[in-house]
């Protein structure tokens, strides 16, 4: 698949598979942290980058799709969960 191309070449892999997970707070006793970034790879992502790496790894998924609506992919999900969708399909 073209999406797990591009997905592997962007180190966001764990969006992809679920294995990196949303994190409800900031890490630490810090908030907001005075660093605003972690790194891509990082297993550990702020919230706000979650949601930004997630968006964009669904986004490959579905614009990859010919007919998302007509499989019935809901574009609200997460990329994991959109993803396992697709592979019980």
């Amino acid at each position: 698949w073209e999406v797990t191309f591009m997905v592997q070449s962007k180190g966001l892999t764990g969006y992809l598979d679920g294995t990196i997970t949303h994190a409800s707070k900031y890490p630490g006793q810090i908030y907001p942290p005075t660093q605003l970034t972690t790194p891509l790879f990082s297993p550990t992502p702020y919230p706000e980058e979650w949601e930004a790496h997630d968006r964009l790894v669904a986004s490959a998924i579905v614009l990859n799709i010919t007919d998302p609506v007509g499989l019935g992919i809901d574009k609200t999900k997460r990329a994991s969960e959109i993803w396992q969708e697709l592979i019980k399909q």
